[in-house]
């Protein structure tokens, strides 16, 4: 590798489009519209940064890689090391039908470095280090609560297999239950209570720690204003933080109302037009933790069961009034984050 002594690349810009993979990168350089050269690399932002200053001195350096397994990380560090990084949403990316059909390393890499130069692409939120702490955490509880629900539908299932009948979840009846197994030498029923029993521990220290890091973090205040809006727990609450973090990025309520899913969509042509729901681009788990507050601040609050009982009657479906009443929740929870208040009836108007 040379370095170029006469030549400067002075206010000119190099695009970087990079295929990232956990044992290399595979990258494309384009400049003016024409492709410089594409190599395989080692997974380094410094071998990256040397080489481009080496052989394009005094350019602009613009990246993009695609969201992924990788994490954010090579992205803060492009970023120290003076190259303009932005990560995209895969799906986000402009692909012809030839480039779907050959599809590798050097096309997608190619085809970051083209679609970055045409300025068709628009980077994702990159969470701070703090914002991602709490979220790795909560993420981890959701994990450990589906693993709960499997390994309770396993359970019964294995009951209802050994023609058992099934008590309840308590702890005094899971002993019970465990020393029945060891009566009837049931061995795989021990083993799953022990595994219950682990999980359920091991989502209560993650309970703990999650209190822990709102408290350091700060952000406890932020967590007792949420939880005063009816339906909304401690698990939703803090699920909101980690998931949003700050609602500032958000323009207004229209465009938070988007990012969570509750935005309707028109799809069709011509006479063949119809509104749909957000689809696929929504925030999942706050769109079914907040369907989810809804219903169960219809079941304990009468000022909201009085509207969803006022839009069923108007004739909204069931799920369409439950959409709308997670909607005002939504709109209630930023009045509160942003005003710092707890929520009042005038918060969700």
């Amino acid at each position: 590798m040379r370095k170029c002594s006469t030549v400067s690349f002075e206010g000119q810009v190099i695009f970087v489009g990079i295929d990232v993979h956990k044992e290399s990168w595979v990258v494309n350089l384009r400049h003016c519209h024409r492709e410089l050269d594409k190599f395989s690399m080692n997974p380094s932002p410094e071998m990256l940064a040397k080489y481009l200053k080496m052989n394009y001195p005094g350019a602009e350096y613009r990246s993009v890689y695609e969201a992924g397994f990788s994490g954010f990380w090579a992205h803060r560090r492009l970023c120290e090391l003076g190259i303009e990084n932005i990560v995209i949403n895969p799906a986000d990316v402009p692909t012809s039908g030839k480039e779907r059909d050959r599809k590798n390393d050097a096309v997608d890499s190619r085809k970051l470095a083209r679609e970055l130069e045409n300025r068709t692409l628009e980077g994702i939120y990159i969470p701070p280090e703090d914002n991602l702490e709490l979220r790795n955490l909560v993420r981890r509880e959701t994990k450990l609560t589906g693993n709960i629900t499997r390994v309770k539908n396993r359970i019964k299932g294995h009951l209802n297999f050994m023609g058992l009948k099934f008590g309840s979840w308590s702890g005094s009846s899971l002993k019970m239950m465990y020393a029945d197994a060891a009566k009837r030498y049931d061995y795989a029923l021990q083993s799953m209570l022990r595994e219950l029993r682990f999980l359920r521990e091991e989502k209560l220290h993650v309970i703990r720690d999650e209190r822990r890091c709102l408290k350091r973090l700060k952000r406890d205040k932020v967590q007792k204003h949420l939880q005063s809006i009816p339906g909304v727990g401690f698990h939703t609450a803090v699920m909101l933080q980690a998931e949003l973090w700050g609602l500032l990025r958000f323009e207004d309520k229209d465009s938070l109302r988007s990012y969570v899913g509750f935005a309707p969509r028109l799809v069709g042509s011509g006479e063949h037009e119809a509104v749909k729901s957000a689809g696929n681009r929504k925030k999942k788990q706050l769109h079914a933790i907040l369907i989810q507050s809804a219903w169960r601040s219809v079941s304990y609050n009468l000022e909201i069961r009085a509207r969803y009982g006022a839009l069923l009657h108007k004739g909204a479906s069931p799920q369409r009034a439950i959409s709308i009443i997670g909607k005002k929740l939504l709109y209630a929870l930023r009045a509160v984050w942003l005003q710092e208040r707890d929520y009042m009836v005038s918060a969700s108007e």
